[in-house]
């Protein structure tokens, strides 16, 4: 399972997530392992992956393409290509490897950008999900916050800083700590953390 957050206000958008996946074996024994689940889209753009481990090869392979396709795409195209390519992708998935076994059946990717051509701040959110191997993957509404799996003591605690007006710094710092508390109370998550923000200069990645 991946521990999430996602938010923006006018000073810019962060992204945090824990490492920890889980992959499982011939005989369907569970395995914990790290992988890097947020990644850049390109300059002011992102992709946080999380539930079912195949996630993250498809959120990398979404990358590869975008950085092949032919000219840049808008924030609003960039999350239509990755709505079509995800979904194709799941869908070679389960057809290869059928079901993924019970309580690994949810995959969410959490899509995150700036457009100068948006009214202010610019920034966006897109929320893109499958709750049980359904297929194609759902644009799922949000606001400006994600937290993923859901926390709603964490929702409002966040909520509260964005209207706020805290600065990225402060929010990364509540998600550093949310993280670590989250790490002490669940298996499945885990450090290394990452972190990342987006402003109207870009992406950039975080090291707390």
């Amino acid at each position: 399972m991946t521990q999430a957050l996602a938010g923006y206000n006018a000073h810019g958008l962060f992204l945090a997530t824990d490492s920890r996946a889980t992959r499982f074996d011939a005989e369907g024994h569970a395995e914990n392992f790290n992988v890097n689940k947020l990644l850049p889209l390109g300059s002011s753009c992102a992709i946080l992956s999380g539930g079912a481990g195949v996630s993250v090869p498809l959120s990398q392979n979404l990358r590869r393409l975008l950085q092949r396709h032919p000219g840049p795409l808008a924030l609003e195209e960039t999350i239509q290509f990755a709505l079509d390519v995800l979904s194709q992708g799941y869908a070679r998935h389960l057809e290869k490897h059928g079901p993924e076994p019970e309580g690994f059946r949810r995959i969410y990717f959490v899509l995150a950008g700036y457009d100068p051509d948006k009214p202010r701040p610019g920034f966006q959110l897109f929320l893109l999900g499958s709750e049980d191997n359904e297929l194609p993957l759902r644009l799922i509404p949000t606001a400006n916050l994600v937290v993923m799996p859901r926390n709603l003591g964490m929702e409002m605690r966040l909520f509260k800083a964005l209207a706020g007006d805290s600065t990225l710094d402060e929010l990364l710092k509540m998600s550093r700590e949310f993280l670590e508390k989250q790490a002490d109370l669940k298996e499945e998550v885990g450090p290394p953390y990452y972190y990342a923000v987006i402003t109207a200069a870009g992406y950039h990645p975080v090291n707390l």
